[in-house]
């Protein structure tokens, strides 16, 4: 059995299960091995992790600390959250929406793409043509946001850096709605989530790009493109100031563990501190090369673990209402052993929201596809688990748009 312990309690020979440090972005260290000697070691913490996984049985165990519990007392406090009312508030059906939001979406797309190209060349940003796309967008997730948010589902590994900053501005829309921040919060929180990792464009592509595990210098080049975004966005006319800030804090943590600045808790603002969370939960559910992305109720579980430490805790159970415990996209199996892909939330309660069923899990077959509400009081089926679609060999793309 695994053992959480901290840092400070790891020794080498030990043999590591999981560094647990999601939360560090561009970290991509090897996830498990045993600690050759205490360099390594320091190594890590230097890396600003903080607490490991260790498994005993395969090398050095470390005395009073008890095997883990952590994921129970996550799935406890993910339990918990499921019996508050979701945040719905939908205008429009999801398949009303889905037109307008596939057009929103596009256009996001053609003009992150561009952007990125440009200011790679020198060229300025329009902030006109974001915060036109920003109000489309902010409209969409106030009229139905599970369209948009399904089609952010839809992922390829290699556009890793267009689809994060699309998906992050989708994110940060529906938090924001969820918390009734005003319209001007929620335009500007939108840009600076789209723009937040513009500065990438000016990390040297053999350090953004490369496939093996960055260098310590490397990793301290990487880091920098946080303090490129800030300044390209200060440098560029019409820029409200929490767009800057966004961009800017969306790699601080609450326990000063992050950077540029290393701000602790309040000193973050609001808004920085729904963009962290949002940034992690994103990123942690993506596939990328060193990276085997979580389905979205695991992430939402370690968004748990690693709040009130590096995330603020309260707008973590909030961020989690806002999306449901299994969030539009999550592939769920049901008590009658089908398998289904959730495509709305619930209007009343986050547990039965609106599926769409197609396949099997015992009978290991593709079904007709069906659309089914959880909430009606004639179905007899409801969702038993959250399920890995990788171990049925099922692509979700094709079911998503």
């Amino acid at each position: 059995m695994k053992k959480k312990i901290t840092i400070e309690q790891l020794r080498p020979d030990m043999y590591v299960s999981d560094l647990n440090c999601d939360w560090i972005p561009h970290h991509n260290l090897r996830k498990e091995g045993r600690i050759p000697d205490q360099a390594t070691i320091e190594k890590l913490k230097a890396r600003g992790i903080k607490t490991v996984y260790i498994d005993p049985s395969r090398g050095r165990d470390v005395d009073g600390v008890p095997e883990n519990e952590v994921d129970q007392h996550n799935t406890k406090a993910l339990n918990k959250a499921a019996e508050l009312t979701p945040d719905t508030n939908h205008r429009v059906s999801v398949g009303e929406e889905m037109l307008k939001a596939n057009r929103i979406h596009d256009e996001a797309k053609n003009l992150v793409t561009n952007v990125l190209r440009d200011v790679k060349v020198g060229n300025p940003i329009d902030i006109d043509v974001f915060e036109n796309l920003a109000d489309g967008m902010v409209d969409s997730v106030l009229r139905n946001h599970n369209a948009l948010a399904c089609l952010g589902r839809i992922r390829q590994k290699d556009n890793y850096l267009l689809e994060h900053s699309i998906n992050l501005a989708v994110l940060m829309g529906i938090f924001a709605k969820s918390l009734k921040l005003d319209r001007d919060t929620m335009q500007q929180a939108v840009i600076g989530a789209m723009l937040h990792d513009i500065g990438k464009v000016m990390i040297p592509d053999e350090v953004l790009h490369k496939p093996g595990r960055l260098t310590d210098d490397e990793f301290a080049i990487m880091r920098q493109h946080v303090v490129h975004s800030r300044e390209l966005l200060k440098r560029t006319p019409g820029v409200g100031e929490l767009t800057i800030r966004v961009a800017a804090q969306h790699h601080e943590r609450m326990d000063g563990s992050g950077y540029p600045e290393g701000l602790h808790g309040c000193d973050i603002c609001r808004e920085g501190r729904m963009v962290a969370i949002a940034d992690v939960y994103d990123a942690i559910t993506a596939d990328r090369c060193y990276h085997k992305g979580l389905p979205p109720t695991g992430a939402m579980k370690k968004l748990l673990e690693w709040s009130g430490t590096h995330l603020d805790q309260e707008l973590v159970h909030r961020f989690i209402r806002s999306m449901g415990i299994y969030p539009v996209g999550s592939l769920v199996k049901l008590k009658s052993g089908k398998l289904a892909v959730v495509i709305e939330a619930g209007e009343k309660d986050q547990r039965m929201p609106i599926v769409k069923v197609i396949y099997h899990a015992e009978h290991k077959r593709y079904l007709p596809i069906e659309i089914i509400d959880l909430s009606k009081p004639f179905v007899q089926d409801e969702i038993t688990q959250a399920a890995d679609p990788d171990k049925f060999g099922i692509r979700l793309n094709d079911f998503l748009a």
